[in-house]
């Protein structure tokens, strides 16, 4: 029996700040189940903040503690380890780590830094990796879809890093199982008892498959024509976020 949901934000609920077909619909059915929720989402490019109330403007009267993010993540990482990391981010979510000690740094956090990935920056990485930083990966995913069109995300530049510098990143948010086992602990319930619904095949679904939950991947978002076919086992797919929830309750 499913007891609980999680549901990426970018791709089944948002298109940039623009509502999905159906997601405010999903949100009220989960809440006339009477069922806890949490939105979870890798997005790296805005604090926490600033996405709920992208989320409460499109109709979704969320509050902060549900939702979780990848860079949040990072941050308590970085901060229950003692570490002080050069953060290559998002210059609108450098706000999030503005209480995170960056002198003389010991560790890189990579996110979608946008413009700022560019060789300079990704070079001081790099020459901080390869002398004994630690590499931390503001999520796992390739690439994003925004508006229809398809956008790299940090994960190439990231996987960059390790190849030359023969290293492993930590990642902070999706697919970690840590991370999932995080938001788990905030509503009590156990992996099997909760199921994700996402449109990355990856971080989302193989994910979640690999913390022990449940898992439907929408036909919205980053999700392109057979993508439920690259997951072990096979993904169980539906054309939206509503008719995800249905079929799971």
């Amino acid at each position: 029996m499913i007891e609980g949901i999680f549901l990426d934000i970018s791709g089944v609920l948002l298109d940039g700040a623009e509502l999905l077909p159906n997601a405010d619909k999903a949100i009220h059915y989960i809440e006339e189940k009477n069922l806890p929720y949490r939105l979870i989402t890798n997005t790296s490019q805005q604090p926490r903040s600033n996405i709920v109330k992208q989320l409460q403007h499109a109709g979704i009267n969320v509050v902060e503690e549900d939702v979780y993010t990848a860079p949040l993540a990072a941050k308590d990482y970085v901060l229950s380890h003692k570490l002080r990391p050069f953060c290559l981010i998002h210059r609108g979510l450098k706000c999030e780590f503005s209480e995170v000690e960056q002198d003389d740094p010991n560790a890189v956090i990579i996110g979608d830094a946008a413009e700022d990935l560019n060789y300079t920056y990704l070079n001081h990485a790099f020459r901080l990796c390869i002398e004994g930083a630690l590499l931390i990966a503001i999520g796992h995913n390739k690439y994003f879809k925004k508006s229809g069109e398809y956008y790299l995300d940090a994960d190439p530049f990231v996987e960059a890093i390790e190849y030359a510098c023969d290293i492993e990143a930590v990642i902070t948010g999706k697919p970690s199982v840590d991370f999932f086992n995080q938001v788990l602990a905030s509503i009590q319930l156990k992996p099997e008892q909760v199921a994700l619904i996402g449109d990355d095949v990856y971080s989302d679904i193989q994910g979640a498959i690999n913390a022990g939950m449940q898992s439907r991947l929408v036909r919205t978002g980053k999700y392109r024509d057979c993508d439920e076919n690259k997951t072990t086992p096979k993904a169980n797919v539906e054309d939206n976020v509503l008719s995800a929830i249905e079929d799971l309750l």
